[in-house]
């Protein structure tokens, strides 16, 4: 057949409808294709859209954003909640340190434990904290604006300061910062979350530090507070030793009845070997139990303070005392009372495990610079003091008493002077010491100030804060908070 004769029938066909087998089959084919083509384009794309939420919910953008807490009618985001109440958490842990785990078990949810001292769980104790400190910032933030308040550097160096103390402490447990952020605050809490969060408070401790640092009074209104209350502003010179019930977790009533009957006995067969002229140390030596020389401050409730301050003392009062409730016993000497009129001091130290070791960094020190600044190097380098370490061993304005009796003596030794060093061995380990300066003031009028200051912030504080608790309502984005 002729290439002309084919194209003709093919017209004619088309003309009358009828249709080609291979052209149809072609056709359909084609259509297969562009249809499983779209199916396979809509998997794809359902599953880029599945994947791209999957990483939206993991990177915690969601949560983050949700509604965790209205506080006075104002709502916050889950991770300004959470950055709250982990800030409230890890202030009670530092408080309260070892104590903690008496109170509540941290390897369950905060949210299945009841809290003994209050309504509801663990978890409703520390949003309630978080509640408050949230309040509290927003109204101080508030205040400061209203009246124009300016703090310069503050809010800036202090930020500054908390990257620089965030950066070493990851570093030093192996994390990036950004790891570090989320184990302290919590997997929402970004650095955005965590500066924003940051300055709000900054700025409520630098108009509050700008408030009690206008505070001043006269040298008459000092002389009249202390005048007022001078066992207040005293100190109690004692020497006492204790007679400690020490009962099995098990004891029976009974049991523990006897010991403290046994503590008794103790404590006053001390006094009576006392009154025969022995003593104190020798009979703690002794007995076997620990002697204590202090200066006693009156701001207490126990037995020990409340007989030591008694009007009737005078020197050379003993007397067999109970010594908290069912825990014993304590013999205590009374040798006079005191205004505090010695000057607070400030010292640096290392603490270090053994006298070689401390005889070492002394030397070490001395044959160097031998300045304040270099003995804070070796401080930050080599004390296992936690407390001080990070601050060149510095500890401030040491009032008697404070630290244990032989720290505490070489402190307030009459004859030591700006500079002065030395070794002292406590139960804590040798500490090497730097002495840096005593006050300016007497104790007992820094005293009366700070009693003046509080008593004037607090009105003050409750002015702008009010002394109501916040309204707080939970909502559903709290889940998304631990």
């Amino acid at each position: 057949m002729s290439a002309s004769r084919e194209k003709k029938i093919r017209q004619e066909r088309m003309s009358s409808g009828y249709v080609d087998p291979k052209q149809t089959k072609a056709q359909q084919e084609k259509a297969k294709e562009r249809r499983t083509t779209r199916i396979y384009t809509a998997l794809i794309a359902l599953f880029l859209l599945g994947a791209a939420a999957l990483l939206v919910w993991n990177s915690n953008v969601i949560q983050s954003r949700a509604d965790a807490l209205k506080v006075d009618g104002e709502t916050y985001s889950a991770a300004d909640a959470s950055y709250y109440y982990r800030n409230a958490y890890n202030s009670f842990m530092s408080q309260n340190g070892s104590l903690a785990s008496y109170l509540f078990d941290q390897t369950k949810s905060l949210r299945d434990q009841e809290n003994p001292y209050g309504e509801g769980t663990w978890f409703d104790f520390f949003v309630e904290q978080a509640a408050h400190n949230i309040a509290s910032s927003r109204a101080l933030n508030a205040a400061a604006s209203e009246a124009g308040f300016d703090p310069g550097t503050a809010v800036d160096d202090a930020l500054a300061n908390a990257w620089s103390s965030l950066k070493e402490s990851a570093a030093s447990n192996g994390m990036s910062v950004t790891q570090y952020l989320k184990a302290i605050y919590g997997p929402l809490v970004n650095k955005q979350v965590f500066e924003r969060n940051f300055r709000t408070l900054a700025l409520a401790d630098a108009y509050t530090d700008a408030y009690v640092d206008s505070l001043s009074y006269t040298a008459d209104e000092i002389q009249s507070v202390y005048d007022a209350d001078p066992n207040s502003y005293s100190s109690a010179d004692m020497e006492y030793i204790r007679f400690l019930v020490e009962a099995d977790s098990d004891a029976t009533d009974e049991e523990k009845a006897e010991l403290l009957e046994q503590a008794k006995a103790n404590a006053e067969a001390a006094l009576e070997r006392y009154q025969n002229g022995e003593s104190l140390i020798a009979i703690a030596k002794d007995m076997d139990v620990t002697y204590n020389h202090t200066a006693a401050m009156a701001n207490g409730s126990s037995e020990l303070q409340e007989w030591a301050f008694d009007g009737a003392r005078v020197d050379g009062d003993a007397a067999v005392l109970p010594y908290s409730t069912d825990a014993g016993y304590s013999v205590a000497i009374f040798h006079g009372k005191s205004r505090n009129d010695y000057h607070p001091v400030s010292v640096r130290h290392i603490l270090v495990d053994s006298e070689d070791k401390a005889n070492e960094l002394l030397a070490q020190w001395q044959a160097g610079a031998a300045t304040e600044e270099s003995f804070a190097a070796l401080a930050a380098e080599n004390s296992t003091d936690g407390g001080s370490s990070s601050n060149g061993g510095l500890y401030t304005d040491i009032s008697r008493g404070q630290m244990v009796e032989a720290f505490d003596n070489w402190c307030f030794d009459p004859a030591r002077r700006n500079g002065d060093t030395g070794i002292v061995k406590t139960d804590y380990g040798y500490h090497v010491m730097y002495f840096v300066d005593a006050s300016d003031t007497p104790y007992w009028q820094t005293q009366v100030v700070n009693a003046l200051k509080s008593a004037a912030y607090q009105e003050w504080y409750n002015g702008i804060v009010g002394d109501d608790e916040p309204e707080v309502e939970q909502l559903s984005g709290l889940k998304y908070v631990n």
